[in-house]
This record gives C-alpha cells, sequence and structure tokens, in this order.
C-alpha cells in the first residue's frame, strides 16, 4: 500500500464500524453480484459455504433454487449480529477466521470467499482452508478489488451511518499470486474474470457527483473474480 494509506483502518476494525450501513450496494458489490452470478455453479441440492459473510445478506435465497445447506463465517461478531435482525437471511453463522474456519474438512460442494482476501497479509493460508473445507470435485469462487483500480489510485472505502467516509487497508494480491496459493493446495483454476466499470455502476457515480471519474475509468477493471475446482 502507497502512504495515501496511513491512515486506514485495519479491516476489523473498519466492518465492525461498517456493519449498521454494510447492505447498501457500491460499484464494487454490484460487480461483484454480478461475477458471483455467472462463476457460481446452481445450488440446488447443495451444500454452500460464505467465507467472510459480512450480514449474511447473500445467504437469503427464495423457492426452490436455493442450496440444501448454506452457511457463513465471518471475524467480526458486529456483522453478524445485524445481519440475525434479518429473519430472510440463513441463520446458521458462525465467528471465525479465514485462515482457521471452524469448520469439518471436506463439508461445502461450493465456498464463497467475496471481496475478502485483500484483508490478508498472505493468501496461501486462505487458499489452504478453502481447499480443506471443499467437497471432492467442489468449486470455490473468490472476488476481490482489482490491482489494476488500486494501481490506478482507487482505494476501498466506505461511509458509515453519519455519513462519514473511511478508508478501509488493502493488501494487493495478484491474480498469479492467487493462481500459485490455489495450485499449491491442489484447487485448479477454471474460470477468471476482470469486470470493469462500466454502464452498470455509473449511477453511483453519478449519485455522488463524479461523473468525471466515471468517463476517466470507464474501462478500467474494478473486481478480480476467480472460480476453482477441487
Amino acid at each position: 500500500m502507497s502512504g495515501r494509506d496511513a491512515a486506514a483502518l485495519p479491516a476489523e476494525t473498519a466492518y465492525r464500524l461498517w456493519a449498521e450501513s454494510y447492505d447498501e450496494e457500491n460499484p464494487l458489490t454490484t460487480l461483484d453480484h454480478r461475477a458471483a452470478a455467472l462463476l457460481t455453479p446452481p445450488l440446488a441440492g447443495r451444500t454452500l459455504l460464505d467465507a467472510a459473510c459480512g450480514t449474511a445478506r447473500r445467504l437469503a435465497f427464495g423457492g426452490s433454487a436455493g442450496p440444501r445447506l448454506a452457511a457463513g463465517v465471518d471475524l467480526v461478531f458486529e456483522m453478524l449480529r445485524r445481519g440475525r435482525t434479518d429473519r430472510a437471511r440463513r441463520q446458521t453463522t458462525a465467528a471465525g477466521d479465514l485462515r482457521a474456519l471452524p469448520l469439518r474438512s471436506s463439508r461445502f460442494d461450493v465456498v464463497w470467499c467475496r471481496l475478502a482476501a485483500g484483508h490478508l497479509p498472505r493468501i496461501a493460508p486462505l487458499y489452504r482452508e478453502l481447499a480443506r473445507v471443499l467437497a471432492p470435485g467442489g468449486r470455490a469462487i473468490v472476488t476481490d478489488f482489482h490491482p489494476a483500480a488500486v494501481a490506478a489510485g482507487h482505494r476501498r472505502l466506505f461511509r458509515d451511518t453519519s455519513g462519514k467516509s473511511h478508508l478501509v487497508a488493502h493488501v494487493v494480491h495478484e491474480p498469479e499470486a492467487h493462481e500459485r496459493a490455489a495450485a499449491a493446495e491442489g484447487l485448479l483454476l477454471e474460470s477468471r474474470i476482470d469486470l470493469p466499470i462500466g454502464e452498470e455502476v455509473r449511477v453511483f457515480f453519478e449519485r455522488a457527483g463524479a461523473l468525471y471519474w466515471y468517463e476517466r475509468d470507464r474501462g478500467l477493471p474494478l473486481l478480480l473474480a476467480l472460480r476453482f475446482r477441487r
């Protein structure tokens, strides 16, 4: 990270402050939803883990298309507590670290780890745990803030309920680093998507009065998304 990030909040501190407003969409989460929809296999009848689930907002499913079992793990209690106020979300959530998931091995057909890898100084422990909890033939979908966006000056920010903006510490992990860490644990890369700033997120720039920045950076990759198979 650059010197500009010196005042960034550690991730755990940031997410405690963010919990009450975390469900509000932003450009990064919008692209993350799209990537997950593209990369996640059909969930009906399968078991799903959302590792770093936050408020478990991604664990609300309707009808018969949802998984047989959906669970979430997050390090920040305030996030989990906020999510448990919404009964539409799966309540099978637990506190835990991405680098030591409190779950038995070979349990899940699909594991999401979305927008969390950049909060870890090293990603080898993350991929060790993803590989451990995946069932044979299972898929891991990992998304993160794109290194190209960081290089262009973008930073991870959020606004708390008072409207105050906070910078969140972020560690850049290049796509090749993800691939190496995954391969070391026997995970095979099946797909990679680099989602750019484009029309689907234009509204966020417009609301912020920042269309100049939108036009400047249109086409710049903002989200890195990877799918691995065990």
